[in-house]
């Protein structure tokens, strides 16, 4: 799967590059499509959205999200090594905001729902009769989380409160990670350092391990958030990836942040592939 990102609106609409890709990865695995499929994104403003909406749709009025699908039958094969275009997704900047502000949400939570409805559409799948709309919505729900009410944000923000308890007055490079479990729990951590360099322990480590000494269970796990002062997304060391590939379920959420707010999601399995794993001491 490859995606084709435009980003027309304000720079800090780039992260979601990456967030859309992650989430197109999770419709097609979540449907069991294997096509090679590429997909057209365009984060445009009100004004522009509202001229496509007019010319193809014949609705004078900005709107959310349209989609254009460029397969009748998503069932067509492409050919072998070459990505078949899927369709475009068009979203509005504009209105993602101003919803995220009606529905008490995230911008993050907005932009990632209209994405994967924008997805389904190029799919086939339609909320014309109220049969097919409950099970186009149910569908966005599962591929966007169980826990949908946790939103990344929120994570990421118990993270970064996390740092104020770390203890590092060696490398002065604080960290906080929040750790959040299928029944909503959460459970933080921050580095705390010590003169002998080697018996330092970073903010993951700390998060995960008292989530286990609190008796939570692998499968249980969700997402891990790791925050710190960095010019971009924190991302955990070498350590710390090899205890998360064998701690946390392959799927779970890795949102690797910093102060200003960006936010970079990928998983377990990302974080480290061709990982040691107890299979090698068999």
């Amino acid at each position: 799967m490859e995606l084709d990102f435009i980003n027309n609106g304000p720079k800090k609409y780039d992260c979601y590059e990456d967030i859309f890709c992650s989430l197109a990865h999770k419709v097609f695995d979540y449907l069991k499509i294997d096509t090679d499929y590429l997909i057209d994104v365009s984060i445009v403003d009100n004004k522009t959205i509202h001229k496509i909406n007019k010319e193809y749709r014949n609705v004078d009025r900005p709107t959310d999200v349209i989609s254009f699908a460029f397969f009748d039958d998503v069932n067509e094969k492409s050919l072998p090594g070459v990505p078949s275009s899927l369709g475009e997704i068009i979203i509005s900047f504009e209105k993602a905001e101003e919803q995220a502000v009606q529905y008490d949400h995230s911008a993050k939570r907005e932009f990632s729902f209209l994405f994967v409805h924008g997805m389904l559409h190029l799919l086939g799948y339609d909320h014309m009769n109220e049969e097919d709309e409950k099970e186009m919505f149910s569908l966005q729900e599962k591929i966007l989380g169980e826990r949908v009410t946790m939103e990344n944000e929120k994570l990421v923000e118990l993270a970064i409160d996390a740092r104020k308890r770390s203890y590092s007055p060696y490398s002065h490079f604080a960290v906080g990670a929040a750790l959040l479990t299928k029944s909503g729990k959460t459970y933080i951590g921050a580095n705390i350092e010590n003169s002998s360099y080697p018996l330092c322990m970073c903010a993951e480590r700390n998060a995960i391990y008292g989530a286990y000494l609190d008796g939570v269970k692998k499968e249980e796990i969700v997402a891990l958030a790791i925050a710190a002062d960095t010019d971009g997304p924190c991302s955990p060391c070498g350590a710390c990836r090899q205890v998360i590939s064998e701690l946390l379920p392959k799927n779970a959420k890795i949102l690797m942040a910093n102060l200003k707010n960006e936010i970079k999601e990928t998983t377990t399995a990302e974080l480290l592939p061709f990982a040691f794993s107890e299979d090698d001491l068999k």
